[in-house]
């Protein structure tokens, strides 16, 4: 079963589009706050869908929402496949229906796909097991981000695609079938989910639960959903762990979603984006032994103090914008910081969680790291928008843009500075 688990998360979660996601929005001609609204919608269907859809995994089943997720995703890219290019008003609403879509899909997939492959793992030598499969899923992941990275950036490139066609003696192709390339891939990684997804098995535990008619058993997981709750707010050591995830997750996230704009702001043409995906998740590859030994021989504080300093340090990087390769390789620890961060979180919330509330605990973690990610993509979408409204003529969308990095290191360290008063208040209540 862990074999399945790595393999759907691989392929759910390498988009060949990644690299561009930014910047393909924008060329598809949508701005950069109309973006940051599509994101918020997103984030906003996943936080309407994560602990509800978690409840009823615990309760029905983690395999019929897995399956669901798949479903899901195959549609979020037939929509963006289908999409006509040059059209503003149809494409901004066919982006909205793609990120709800995606939100569901996320919200399903979330929670759940962990929870069963955890289960699965003899009782006793799970918590032993689990950071050997999570070393495995970091190592898999990395290579997926190479292969997807690198041919996504390639096949977003035009001028890459046209003379790759001339040199076999074929047809230039047109420049809106080529922003749709990466997308058609997804299209196919999205079949190949499905698939593994409808391979998965629940362990015994769960197929053998006698069942209620579907209404009781819905007010029931409605009730284990609040009831789980309540047990996070009572456990220090699961809320603390929330509280950091909110704090870091939505900062590096908001970063590793607009990365495309950031390497244009210094100058590195798209083909270039893959080859920075590749490094980052080489880099990825190699810290995965690093993180399984922190987690077995570190402190859950000196762990998250180790990724505070990688956060900050490549935030304050990126706020600088050295112009070239100079400011890719200054802003490879944020995007390490992220690895480390999902691997802590998987490690000390999976051990601190019984199995009979462990999807809806990871599905909290999900509503509280998206609902985080929202209220900060709507931050910069605001802040981008006034920025470029209060210059005269209203600024260039990359000048409003690294304005906007500028401010990003403080606004971490605040944050963090707040979660920690926080976290010690709530220990001492």
């Amino acid at each position: 079963m862990s074999s399945l688990f790595i393999w759907f998360r691989l392929l759910f979660n390498c988009r060949f589009y990644y690299p561009v996601f930014t910047i393909l929005f924008l060329d598809l001609g949508l701005s950069i706050a109309e973006f940051a609204a599509l994101n918020v919608v997103w984030a906003v269907t996943i936080v309407l869908l994560e602990v509800p859809s978690g409840a009823l995994a615990d309760r029905f089943g983690r395999r019929p929402l897995i399956v669901a997720a798949g479903w899901l995703m195959v549609a979020e890219m037939a929509v963006l496949c289908l999409m006509p290019v040059g059209d503003h008003g149809t494409v901004l609403w066919l982006f909205v229906l793609n990120r709800i879509l995606s939100g569901a899909a996320e919200a399903c997939a979330s929670g759940a796909d962990e929870a069963l492959a955890y289960d699965s793992l003899p009782e006793q030598d799970r918590a032993a097991l689990w950071p050997a499969v999570l070393a495995r899923l970091s190592r898999a992941m990395a290579l997926g981000f190479i292969v997807s990275s690198v041919t996504g950036a390639v096949m977003y490139d035009h001028a890459k695609v046209s003379a790759l066609l001339a040199w076999l003696g074929m047809d230039a192709m047109p420049r809106p079938l080529t922003l749709k390339l990466p997308l058609l891939m997804n299209l196919l990684t999205g079949v190949a989910c499905l698939l593994v997804a409808l391979r998965m098995r629940e362990p015994a535990a769960h197929d053998t639960r006698p069942r209620l008619p579907w209404t009781a058993e819905t007010a029931r997981a409605l009730r284990g959903m609040f009831g789980t709750g309540l047990w996070i707010w009572r456990r220090h050591d699961v809320f603390r762990l929330l509280v950091l995830a909110v704090v870091f997750d939505s900062v590096i996230r908001l970063f590793l979603t607009v990365a495309s704009q950031y390497y244009r702001l210094i100058g590195i043409g798209e083909a270039w984006y893959g080859v920075i995906g590749t490094t980052a998740a080489l880099l990825g590859l190699a810290s995965a032994g690093m993180m399984e030994k922190m987690t077995l021989r570190s402190t859950l504080r000196g762990n998250f103090a180790f990724l505070a300093l990688l956060t900050l340090g490549g935030l304050a990087c990126a706020a600088a914008a050295a112009p070239g390769w100079a400011g890719v390789a200054l802003v490879m620890p944020v995007m390490l910081a992220m690895r480390f961060l999902q691997f802590f979180l998987s490690h000390y919330l999976n051990a601190e969680t019984g199995s009979d509330r462990r999807a809806t605990v990871l599905s909290f973690r999900g509503l509280a790291t998206n609902l985080a990610y929202g209220g900060m993509t709507l931050l910069f979408g605001w802040h981008t928008g006034w920025l470029k409204n209060a210059r005269e003529p209203p600024a260039d969308d990359l000048i409003v843009f690294a304005d906007s990095l500028k401010l990003w290191p403080a606004w971490f360290a605040a944050t963090l500075l707040l979660s920690l008063l926080l976290i010690t208040w709530h220990s001492r209540r």
